[in-house]
């Protein structure tokens, strides 16, 4: 069921009511256009069975050219935080990943967290890649751009994994929705270039609470380097996966998650 909330965009699962259901926050990655949590379907099928009400939001939808660093961004979300309540479980994906690890500080210490693919750290490889699909996007050229995207979510190694200027001169030449693709294009330069640089290891480390980040051991972007964890989290790496482990190891990640509720008292 989807709302369009007064302020950021917002699809809500789960019970019909909320009374008495633990409440999970869901912060999406860089997409292109908002899909309404589609993103994350097989991780909120696993919250929602499990008796969670969902709120998945459009991380990108609070950016705008005045909020030029991942600091003022996270700013945004912090003074809006409270609209949703009490989260018992700060959920984000890549982007949404990073930004919820950001917003640790401001929750309550026993908050439990579940990232998948959430950077808390980056490093000169991921940025530089991450640019490179920053530069595609801002240059006029979204299709080059979401076709590097792709390829970089797949596991090292699948088929359609390599990336070759082929298949970005490919993607140029496909027909496109010029108002549309200015619209993806600005998100997708924007979420890249916020996650340049970015450390917010203190936050989580600091973080009291239960926390579970799950990357994939061949993801092309977001690796085990990339994350933080205090000695009371965990850190799974999902074998075989790239970017989207949920996807790709659904079963394993939905155990995995369906574990860590029980585990903590979240269902």
């Amino acid at each position: 069921m989807t709302h369009a909330g007064p302020v950021v965009p917002t699809a809500v699962f789960g019970p019909e009511t909320a009374v008495g259901a633990p409440h999970a926050l869901v912060l999406a990655p860089v997409i292109p256009r908002w899909d309404e949590g589609a993103f994350f379907a097989p991780v909120i099928r696993t919250l929602a069975g499990a008796g969670l009400r969902v709120t998945v939001v459009d991380t990108l939808s609070l950016w705008d050219e005045e909020a030029d660093s991942m600091a003022a961004f996270v700013a945004r979300w912090r003074a809006l935080l409270p609209d949703f309540g009490r989260v018992d479980l700060l959920c984000g994906n890549a982007l949404g990943g990073a930004v919820a690890q950001a917003l640790l500080p401001d929750c309550a210490p026993d908050t439990a967290a579940l990232l998948v693919s959430g950077p808390a750290r980056t490093d000169p490889v991921l940025e530089e890649r991450l640019t490179r699909i920053a530069d595609l996007a801002a240059s006029g050229r979204p299709g080059a751009a979401l076709a590097l995207l792709d390829q970089r979510v797949l596991p090292l190694g699948a088929p359609g994994a390599d990336v070759t200027a082929a298949a970005t001169a490919d993607a140029d030449t496909a027909p496109v929705d010029v108002e549309a693709d200015t619209a993806a294009a600005r998100r997708l330069a924007a979420g890249m270039r916020l996650l340049c640089g970015i450390d917010v290891t203190d936050a989580v480390r600091n973080h009291p609470g239960p926390l579970l980040q799950i990357v994939g051991s061949h993801s092309q972007l977001v690796t085990r380097r990339h994350t933080a964890a205090a000695p009371h989290h965990r850190v799974h790496v999902a074998p075989g996966a790239g970017m989207r482990p949920h996807a790709e190891q659904p079963t394993e990640v939905a155990a995995l998650i369906e574990a860590y509720l029980w585990e903590k008292g979240l269902r």
